[in-house]
């Protein structure tokens, strides 16, 4: 009897290792979720690229539906992996990967209880050092913009094409804005506006040849009457 019971224990310890070593070798590792962000991310950017680069593929019917669809499949591989290992910091899946992920989630603009979830994620991995600040201030800006709230740090942008302008959505508190982005490491938001201005009018510019403007909008240095 006692030989009976060593041998069974034995099994049974060696059976709950062999079970741990399955479980572990199914679950996927760190570094196969970083390599898969940033599959995702190049995917993500050669859709943006081709609208940002007038790219005749753009014409093509159902283009933007293909690209909202892509970008959605892309947040629903956000949403597992930030449910399996939480937010994926530059320690843990590499810096590189980390902002991929930032990303992906900035553009999961149809899921903002998601993007609301990481910010609140993201800020304990601000504090430790392991995502930048100015990243978290542009994704808080995102989730309150797509939840109809003014946003903080002016990052959202609208454009208008007659006068080739770019200017914030409504911010909240606009007169201290600028002390806001100090704070995060993001530049004046004159500054911001004025590269904003620039890539719509370049994103734009075969409107513009026709009917202008020939330049884009230029804000003026320390410009606040936002």
């Amino acid at each position: 009897m006692p030989n009976r019971t060593i041998r069974f224990s034995a099994f049974f310890i060696l059976s709950i290792i062999t079970g741990c070593t399955s479980q572990q070798s199914r679950a996927p590792s760190t570094e196969s979720i970083a390599k898969e962000l940033l599959t995702m991310r190049a995917s993500d950017q050669r859709l943006e690229h081709l609208v940002v680069n007038q790219d005749p593929q753009i014409s093509e019917p159902g283009f933007f539906k293909r690209k909202d669809q892509a970008q959605a499949q892309n947040a629903k591989r956000c949403k597992e992996i930030f449910n399996q290992i939480g937010y994926p910091t530059n320690t843990l899946v590499g810096t590189d990967a980390s902002q991929a992920f930032w990303l992906l989630v900035q553009h999961a603009d149809a899921d903002p209880a998601f993007q609301q979830q990481v910010a609140i994620a993201m800020k304990q991995a601000v504090i430790q050092g392991e995502a930048p600040a100015e990243n978290l201030a542009m994704l808080t800006d995102r989730v309150h913009i797509n939840t109809n709230r003014p946003q903080i740090y002016g990052s959202q942008v609208l454009y208008n094409m007659k006068t080739a302008r770019a200017y914030p959505k409504p911010i909240q508190d606009p007169q201290s804005v600028d002390q806001r982005r100090t704070e995060v490491g993001l530049p004046p938001l004159w500054q911001y506006m004025n590269e904003m201005s620039e890539l719509n009018h370049m994103v734009n510019q075969q409107q513009h040849k026709i009917h202008g403007p020939a330049k884009p909008w230029t804000y003026p240095a320390d410009f606040t009457d936002w």
